[in-house]
Formats: structure tokens, sequence, C-alpha cells
């Protein structure tokens, strides 16, 4: 299942498997029977990342790697081409979803990759579509691409669709690991020749105080006042480097802002906009501009992005908080440019604006543009950082927001509060065709009991940077806590399929269970929710949703043979069984169906319900037993309404006309 989109560093602490194995060896062996161990290394997979390589050590060293030779026909000795390493082994590593990923790096002496292997990831997409990270051709982008270069996810490396945390952790993990291998192992190398001289330009920046970044002109105070006299503070500081960012925010924030960043634009450095004052008008991004010569470049929202609470680093309880506005690319930083703020007026305009000039400092330019840094201007410059936060944490959901995939996603909740509200057959028929289609297999972002699970290991970060997500599973719990379950009838893409299976299907293929065995049958979805909850909370690594739930193998077409034998038996109950997986399978609904449990506003039932079955024959659930409504089990598919409102069956007869022509009937409950 695609599943909201959260990097948590608290994650590292999720149990690994190998110690899950120590301690459960039957849920190991289960587990390993399905496909979820660890990848050994060995002399072929080695072969794979390193195929130059004609024999390789044991592993050995600090860090430890493994050594990649060729014959010498000239010599006895083996000559070593490179190294191979695991990201586990060069701490700290990035976290996944759930968990690191890791990764097996092959590099020869010129720190150029020569090809990665993902040996371990504990992650749900894994889980419905197979090691689709080994699989496709994401990992093929590294290969002759050296360390050196940029890992930006977006920018510089493609991501995965629907998994943008895993890719990001897969290729920041390569990139800080390749960087540790090549510090102690490539002394020659370019990599260590630049970060030499940067790690020494970083070093006398962070030895500066936070008074002599001003001094020395990398941290500029604006004070921008605005009508009424109150004042809006900015503090402004280039951070176009990984190290002067860290220095700056620290790694978590830069990290953050980096990725956000990342993910809307190609190309730009970004500058640090520290927030603070006593204004009464809030700060606004889109009163922002950078202007050069006679250009003017408005601040558009994909260009700025939530940086942090500034809780650390030279920045802390200096601001309030601090996002980045990513330079367009035309701005030219060898030269100075004015920051504008627009403080009255329409937005956008820059009639009435405050104005700072700022001009990036020899050291933080050349460290952003590679150049080479003259030793006489080390000593003379100052800057420090190593922000962090943790306030505004939910800041990216919109900052980061896909608007266009919100728009679409509202349109659709509409239509499915139209047609439930309205009791449109017809707008509902549409509902279910825009989520099959869109939720389905073009989204992917619909709701799946892993987001139970997930919160139980993550909890509520989980969906902090995901608004099309958050708004799903919003909708979700308020419509079900109000009117029961209405995701399950209009907004689940495997629920529309089975309502398309049903009235496409020849009615004579139409059976039902004997009713003895339907009432004991819907209980086992009760029983996998339950299960799949414990087992969340007792082996947080183990991942077993997708056993239970077919939406990932249809949606993401799994490579699992298993999982897609387990869809072809839903499939054929549904053929049979109308919303077969509904009734008797599905954890989800079994949670949503707990849920309603508390709904005030259910269906309607009337006296004349006691000798119809209109309703009972035509409920896809089965959840109408004569006046009898098991509202845990029902769907809100608006057909039994829609009947009862159209007078189809019984209730088209007054009571007294009803009590005439059946002997010795009385109403239920007398």
């Amino acid at each position: 299942m695609p599943l909201l989109s959260i990097l948590k560093k608290s994650t590292a602490s999720v149990i690994r498997l190998t110690s899950a194995k120590a301690a459960v060896p039957f849920l190991f062996a289960f587990n390993a029977a399905l496909g979820q161990p660890p990848i050994e290394v060995t002399e072929e997979l080695m072969r794979e990342v390193f195929p130059t390589a004609d024999s390789y050590s044991l592993k050995e060293g600090s860090p430890p790697v493994y050594r990649a030779f060729v014959n010498n026909p000239e010599s006895t000795e083996l000559e070593i081409v490179g190294y191979l390493f695991e990201t586990p082994d060069m701490p700290p590593e990035e976290i996944g979803y759930s968990a690191p990923v890791d990764v097996l790096v092959g590099m020869d002496l010129k720190g150029t990759i020569t090809g990665v292997k993902i040996l371990h990831y504990i992650e749900s997409y894994k889980s419905i579509r197979g090691d689709f990270i080994n699989s496709e051709y994401f990992p093929n982008q590294f290969e002759n691409k050296n360390i050196v270069e940029g890992f930006r996810i977006g920018r510089d490396v493609d991501g995965i669709s629907r998994a943008t945390i895993t890719s990001w952790a897969v290729s920041r993990g390569i990139r800080n690991a390749s960087r540790r291998v090549a510090e102690a192992y490539l002394s020659d190398s370019e990599f260590v020749s630049l970060t030499s001289a940067d790690a020494v330009a970083l070093q006398v920046l962070s030895a500066q105080s936070w008074e002599e970044m001003i001094e020395g002109e990398l941290v500029v105070n604006w004070a921008v006042t605005q009508p009424d006299g109150t004042e809006l503070h900015l503090t402004l500081a280039f951070m176009g480097h990984d190290g002067l960012g860290e220095l700056l925010v620290g790694d978590v924030d830069y990290s953050r802002a980096d990725r956000e960043a990342s993910a809307r634009v190609r190309d730009g450095n970004m500058l640090l906009v520290g927030i603070d004052g006593d204004s009464s008008q809030p700060f606004r991004q889109e009163r922002l501009a950078i202007q050069q010569g006679d250009e003017i470049f408005p601040v558009e929202r994909r260009r700025f992005v939530y940086v942090g609470s500034a809780d650390y680093g030279k920045i802390a309880d200096k601001v309030r908080f601090a996002g980045a506005i990513v330079l367009d690319p035309a701005v030219d930083l060898n030269q100075p440019f004015d920051v504008l703020y627009n403080t009255g007026g329409r937005v956008g305009e820059f009639g009435t604006i405050a104005q700072t000039k700022y001009k990036v400092p020899p050291i933080p330019l050349a460290l952003s543009t590679g150049q080479p840094i003259p030793p006489e201007l080390l000593p003379q410059f100052d800057d420090d950082l190593t922000a962090y936060e943790n306030e505004g944490l939910y800041a990216s959901l919109i900052n980061n927001a896909p608007w266009l995939d919100v728009t679409i996603l509202l349109l659709l909740l509409t239509m499915v509060m139209t047609a439930f509200l309205r009791k449109s057959a017809n707008i509902r028929w549409a509902t279910l065709f825009f989520t099959l289609i869109y939720l389905g297999w073009m989204d992917g972002g619909f709701v799946s009991v892993s987001h139970i699970t997930n919160f139980v290991k993550l909890g509520p970060s989980m969906f902090r940077s995901d608004l099309p997500q958050l708004l799903i599973v919003i909708f979700t719990v308020v419509t079900t806590l109000l009117w029961g379950r209405v995701f399950c009838s209009s907004l689940c893409p495997f629920g529309a399929l089975q309502d398309f299976i049903t009235k496409y299907t020849p009615k004579r293929f139409r059976k039902e269970l004997p009713q003895a065995i339907h009432d004991k049958a819907i209980y086992f979805k009760y029983a996998a929710v339950i299960f799949l909850i414990v087992m969340s909370i007792s082996f947080a690594n183990l991942s077993l949703f997708q056993y239970f739930e077919p939406f990932g193998t249809i949606f993401y077409f799994s490579q699992s043979y298993v999982l897609w034998a387990i869809l072809a038996l839903f499939i054929l109950g549904s053929v049979f069984i109308s919303r077969f997986y509904c009734r008797y399978v599905c954890p989800l609904g079994a949670a949503l169906g707990i849920a309603a449990l508390i709904s005030p506003w259910r269906i309607s039932r009337v006296p004349q319900c006691d000798v119809c079955k209109v309703c009972e024959h035509s409920c896809p659930t089965g959840a109408i037993r004569g006046p009898k409504l098991d509202f845990k089990e029902c769907v809100r598919c608006d057909i039994c309404e829609t009947k009862l409102i159209n007078r189809a069956g019984v209730c088209k007869h007054d009571m007294e006309t009803v009590a005439v022509r059946i002997k010795d009937w009385s109403p239920a409950g007398t």
C-alpha cells in the first residue's frame, strides 16, 4: 500500500528483523518463507555490485569494508581496485518509512559508484509491490555516479513514485556511507581534496559566534516596519552548501528543508529567512521577492520551504521560526542582490516595499560553487550553525502539498458526499469509477489497515507531510463516526472494484453462504484486525497486512505470486458473493465497523420492514435481516435507503393495509 510518506529519527529504534529472529524463531521462519529476510552478502552479490573485480576480501577495517581486487599479470600480488561496504556499518543510518534501508555499495578508487544492491528494508511498499527498489531502474541511477556529485531526490536522482521517504533514505544513505569510506581509504580522491578544504572552511565558520557571523555579513538582520509602526524582524543567511546548511540549522532541519526544496524545484540555492518581531501582520512568503538589477523574482510558494523553529545551532533562540527561499538560478550569486518585502498594497505587487541588500560572502560562495577557497580567506571569515527544530512539524503539510492532487481529491470527496446525501445512484456510480481509476491505479493514496498498524508504530507524525493522505484519513474518520462506513461505500477502490464485478456479472452466478456460516464468517475480519494490531505492537518490523489486503497487489502490480493467488481468491469470491472481501476479510472494514457503532445518524427502519425482504435481498454485505440491521456490517451503499425513499417494497403500502393482508401479523417486538 502506498503510505503517507514520514521521516522520523526516532524510528531508528525500531526492532531489527534479526533481533526478532533471535527472540521468536517461529515468526522469523514464517516471515522468511515469504521473502522478508535480509540478503546475505556473498561473492556473487559482490560481483553484481563490483563486476570488474576478480576477487574480494573479507569485511575488515575501520570503517569495515570489503576490498575488491584484480589479478596483476606482472605481479604475484593482487591489485586493489576499490571497496564494497554496507551502509549500516556507517552510522547514523538514514531512516526509511519504518526503519533503516540497508544497502551494499561498490566504489572504485576514484570515488565512482560501481553498483548498489538493497540488502534489507522494512517497507509497506515492498510488501505489496515486491522488491521494487532493486527491480526497477532506481538503483541503476547510482552506477558511474561520483560521490562529489549531488544525491538529492528530484534534482540529481529520480525518486520512486509514492515512495519519496524510501528513495531519499537510500540516496542519502549511499552518499553518506560512500563519503565516509572515501575519507578513510581514498586520501588522494577528488572528494577528499575538495572536502578537506571545505572542512577547514566550515570549521572556521563553526567557531564563530552569531554576532561574529553578523559582523562577517553571512547573517543580515533586517527590520521591516509595517504601516502601523510594528516591526517584522527578518534574518537572512546564505546556506547553499550541505555543511553550511547543517551548521546554520542542524542536520535534521537542513535535511528536511533540502528534501522539500528538491521535491519542488530542480535548481537553486537556499537563503535562510529567520522570522521574529512584534508585527501586527503575520509574515507572508508571497510578499517576498529578490531583485537584481532591473529584474524582480517574486518568491513563489514552491520556492519557499519551512525550515524549523530555531531551537538548535547558531540560529537557536535568535528567531521564532525559520524558512528558506530557494533562489531562482537566474540570480547571480557573485553579485549582490536586494531582498524585498511588500509592506502594503496587494500581495504579489512591490510598490510599497522594504528592502535590504545581501551579498554572499566569499567562503560560503566558494563552498556552494565548489571553487577552491584561497587560504588567505580562511582566517578572516566567521560563521556558525547548528540549528535544529521541533516546532511546526506539520508545516510541510502545506509547504510541500501537491495542490493538483489535493484539488482532485477534494473533488472526489465532494462527489462522495453529494452521492451519499442526495442518495443518487448515478453520482455514486460515477464516483466509484473515479475512485477505482484515480485512487486505485493513478494516485494510490487510498486508506488501508496499514495506516492503523503504522500509526501504532509511528504515531501521528506519519501523516505530517502528506496532505492528500491526511485528508482521506480525516474524511474517513469523521464520516464513520457520524454516519458509518461511508468510506467503504464509495472511497475504497477495491470496494468499487467489487461493486463493478457485481454489476456486470450475470445474476445467475449470485450465491449466498448459508446464514449460520455467514453469521460466523463475518467475525474473521475482526480477528484479522486485532491480530495485525497486536503484531505491529509486538514486532514492529514485521509486515503482514498485505496477506489480508489485496489493494497493493492489484493497484501496484505486486511481483509476489502468493499475493496474486490471494487476490484471485478474493476476486473469485466477489463473482459469486457481492462484496465478498468486505463481508468476511477486510480488516480496515472491521476497524471502521467498530467505530461505526457510535454513529448517531443511522439508516431508518419502518414498521413495514418487519414483513419485507426487498432490502434484505439487495444488501451487498448481508447486513439486513428482516427488520434488523447489523450496522457494523453496513457499508452505507444507499441501496436500502433509496428503496425506502422510492417506496420500492412493502413500504409503498400503509400499515393498515399491510396488517389486513398478512394473517396473524403483529409488529416485531410485540
